[in-house]
Order: structure tokens, then C-alpha cells, then sequence
């Protein structure tokens, strides 16, 4: 008897299939952390850039107070 075959028999187009899905996974997954590592880059920078503006502005207070600190 001559049957259609199913998809489940041909296996090397399911493999094919899993590959390609497990691929595509790792490729957003890949995308997303890249995104997180360019974010947290510019978090650090901008930090960093507030911390060296509020030391300064701390320092002028001081001087300015004649280093009472009030």
C-alpha cells in the first residue's frame, strides 16, 4: 500500500526544524543580552558622570561655607 508520508517521518526535515528553531532562540537570545550590555554601558557612564559632578559640587559648597560643611 502506498501511503503519503507524514511529517514525522521524514527526520531529517524535522531535525532541520529543530535546528532552525534552536538557532533562532539563540539569536534573541544573543540580540537581547548585547542590548542589556549597551544599556548598562551608558547607565555606567552617565553614573559615573553624576558622581564626578556632585563631588564637585560638593567641594564648592565646602569651599564656599569656609569647610563647615553646612
Amino acid at each position: 500500500m502506498n501511503t503519503i508520508p507524514t511529517w514525522f517521518e521524514h527526520v531529517d526535515l524535522m531535525q532541520a526544524i529543530i535546528v532552525l528553531l534552536f538557532a533562532a532562540f539563540i539569536w534573541f537570545s544573543i540580540r537581547t543580552l548585547r542590548g542589556i550590555d549597551v544599556n548598562q554601558r551608558e547607565m555606567f557612564k552617565r553614573l559615573t558622570s553624576l558622581e564626578r559632578d556632585f563631588y564637585t559640587l560638593r567641594g564648592e559648597h565646602k569651599a564656599h561655607h569656609n569647610g563647615d560643611g553646612k
